[in-house]
């Protein structure tokens, strides 16, 4: 599935980190992916991404794996941890919701050419 109502040229990766999800400095579990195959792929990721809209109210899809924006093909998310308007509107999007490494929301009324930020984990 492609990227859909995102102007791709325009949009961008604003950090992709690996994040810390152990309790104990010398426990390294958390690491692997599945558990226990000591495998350190696919671990915890933290990553934000402004997106910018090409239509407002509109469904709109980010797909991970789209080369043009983030590049993680193979990819899950974990959680959407935040999804806002970057360009001072106070619109909240709906029907948020996430199945592999696709996220999927309605761009808000008032949208349109504005840049949203989406911060996600993903493995």
């Amino acid at each position: 599935m492609a990227t859909a109502n995102i102007t791709e040229a325009s949009s961008s990766v604003v950090l992709d980190t690996r994040v810390w999800a152990g309790s104990l400095p010398d426990n390294t579990d958390w690491l692997q992916s599945p558990m226990g195959t000591n495998a350190a792929a696919g671990a915890l990721n933290l990553c934000v991404v402004d997106c910018y809209i090409a239509a407002a109210s509109t469904a709109t899809t980010l797909d991970l794996a789209s080369n043009a924006i983030t590049g993680l093909a193979g990819t899950t998310v974990v959680a959407v941890l935040g999804l806002n308007n970057n360009s001072g509107g106070f619109e909240i999007p709906a029907n948020i919701s996430h199945t592999g490494g696709i996220l999927s929301f309605t761009s808000p009324g008032g949208t349109n050419t504005d840049t949203m930020r989406i911060t996600l984990l993903y493995t």
